[in-house]
């Protein structure tokens, strides 16, 4: 059943772009954390050499808002309200892994928190994302 919708929530995804600009893949699920694979192209970088900051929010975003509609079955869209991330060291382009896991799923709010790790499986920032939720 979670294949089907894997399927059916990345083809959505990747019509609006974001998903598509980052190349996510859908890597697996276990213990209720989703592992995606997403790549920041050198057009993500800053002045320094290092994924700039929007841009790694963006994908936090993105990984987090599709755990949404993987948990739901496709049947909500987290709206966002707020989105804190936080830093932990310099992001190089290229491939990174961000996992994203349902704090609290409520009748209208829902929390998730992201992670994403660089090529060296170290955390370089994290996110705790809420979101109204919106019927599909």
């Amino acid at each position: 059943m979670l294949n089907h919708n894997i399927k059916k929530t990345m083809k959505r995804a990747y019509s609006g772009k974001v998903s598509f600009f980052f190349k996510t893949k859908f890597l697996s699920e276990e213990n209720e954390k989703f592992k995606f694979e997403v790549t920041f192209p050198e057009d993500t970088l800053n002045p320094l050499g290092s994924v700039q900051g929007g841009m790694i929010t963006s994908a936090l975003d993105e990984i987090t808002s599709i755990t949404v509609n993987l948990i739901s079955k496709d049947k909500k869209l987290p709206n966002s309200i707020n989105l804190y991330t936080t830093f932990h060291r310099p992001l190089k382009p290229g491939k990174a892994i961000i996992e994203a896991k349902i704090i609290k799923f409520g009748k209208k709010i829902v929390s998730i928190e992201g992670k994403l790790f660089n090529s060296e499986n170290k955390i370089a920032a994290s996110v705790m994302h809420s979101a109204i939720l919106t019927d599909l």
